[in-house]
């Protein structure tokens, strides 16, 4: 069930990045998996289906203010890949995460609040 090919989860993404960035991650080997609203409080082991789905809260219809992207499976390599692709392509999504053991089990919307909490410390930092 454990899946080891690497993989890009985008939530809240507009069309034109998606048809522009999705062909290019999968010339990568990246497998890209777009993120329904419906599906931001499923933690991320289940949508990557490390994990078998259990009881599961209904997203009240929260969408996501601004798009997201997360890394899976990926060497720190294909991580630098991914960003390098992105700037390259001048493809912009601020917020991005790579999975670790911990935030496997966090859904879409605690993984926003915690990139949130983090760039506004960076922002902090450099004042």
């Amino acid at each position: 069930m454990e899946q080891t090919y690497p993989v890009v989860l985008l939530y809240h993404t507009p069309e034109g990045v998606l048809k522009r960035l999705t062909p290019l991650l999968r010339q990568q080997g990246i497998s890209v998996r777009v993120i329904r609203k419906e599906l931001y409080t499923v933690p991320l082991e289940m949508l990557l289906g490390l994990k078998q789905p259990d009881k599961i809260l209904q997203n009240p219809g929260i969408e996501l203010p601004e798009p997201m992207l997360v890394m899976h499976g990926m060497s720190s390599e294909g991580v630098d890949a991914v960003l390098k692709l992105l700037r390259e392509n001048k493809i912009r999504i601020d917020l991005k995460a790579v999975t670790t053991p911990t935030n496997l089990s966090w859904t879409a919307l605690q993984m926003f609040a915690e990139l949130q909490r983090e760039r506004e410390a960076f922002r902090k930092q450099r004042k």
